[in-house]
């Protein structure tokens, strides 16, 4: 017999309690109890009353070992890991080797030779893009990408991101709008969140036809500052809705095809922000457009 007393889990029950209010749903969480990880499922018990027909009399929660599950998702990490570095040196070294071979300090290429040249170099940069974000997500997992936490002003980074991008977009067409008003600090790490614009934005962009617009816009709402990228793009079918957050998941549509990326974009977002403490929604309508919304709490 093992007692536990895990913080997350008292205030989970203590919560349902004071709800007082009777919930069909559960609550689920994993907590560790010493070498073991285990999966709580809470939720309210219920029970008659005198003032309403039902009302919440206690809780119930179901333990389920899951330390097997959580080692092999461990060893899978750890093996992504190995490789992405094992693989990143190697590719390095080709790239750099047909840099000098496309500016002709290895002697002169033929028109032929230096397309093929380009090509290749081209693979190797995506390889490179998906080794990349294979080590990120590894960091994310293991709760070390989001290093230093400062006050920092959102709107700043989000004004530079917007700067950036704007030539990308004008080529392309797009009008690119920002917007901020009254904005307050927020404890963040100021280079994983400047990431999570660059890669929002960069897909606005990108999934936006010729004469569309991105809207960026940040406003404090309570104790949160939200902060929302919406475009006038291809929409995502609803029933893709729920795995856009998801590792190597991309939408598929016909006017897209030429857009390239990992699939892992979106996932490493959604970690990060969570990492602060935060949320991250999306709403979309099929060739209208979409609207990424994140929350993220603010300094009192």
């Amino acid at each position: 017999t093992r007692i536990i007393t895990d913080d997350s889990l008292i205030k989970t029950i203590t919560r349902i309690l004071n709800e007082g209010e009777p919930e069909d749903e559960s609550i689920s969480q994993e907590i560790c109890a010493g070498n073991t990880v285990l999966r709580a499922i809470s939720a309210p018990a219920l029970g008659p009353s005198r003032n309403v027909f039902w009302t919440v009399v206690g809780t119930v929660t179901v333990f389920e070992d899951i330390t097997v599950f959580k080692q092999l998702d461990q060893m899978k990490s750890d093996f992504v890991n190995l490789v992405a570095h094992e693989l990143r040196s190697p590719l390095v070294s080709v790239r750099q080797l047909n840099s000098v071979l496309l500016e002709g300090l290895a002697g002169p290429l033929e028109e032929k030779q230096g397309e093929l040249v380009s090509r290749g170099t081209k693979k190797i940069d995506a390889l490179l893009e998906l080794i990349n974000d294979l080590l990120d997500v590894a960091k994310i997992e293991a709760g070390k990408y989001v290093k230093h936490q400062v006050p920092t002003d959102i709107g700043q980074i989000l004004k530079e991101t917007v700067a950036l991008m704007e030539p990308r977009a004008k080529a392309q067409g797009i009008v690119l709008a920002y917007s901020c008003r009254d904005l307050a600090p927020v404890q963040a790490d100021p280079k994983s969140i400047e990431e999570v614009f660059n890669n929002l934005i960069t897909n606005a962009i990108n999934y936006s036809p010729q004469g569309g617009r991105v809207t960026v816009i940040a406003e404090v709402l309570g104790e949160h500052m939200e902060i929302k990228v919406e475009d006038t793009g291809v929409g995502i079918p609803p029933e893709e809705l729920p795995k856009i957050f998801d590792k190597f998941y991309r939408v598929k549509h016909p006017k897209t095809r030429q857009v390239t990326g990992t699939g892992l974009g979106l996932s490493i977002v959604k970690g990060v922000v969570e990492a602060h403490h935060g949320t991250i929604t999306v709403e979309s309508v099929l060739d209208k457009g979409t609207i990424f919304r994140i929350l993220l709490p603010v300094i009192p």
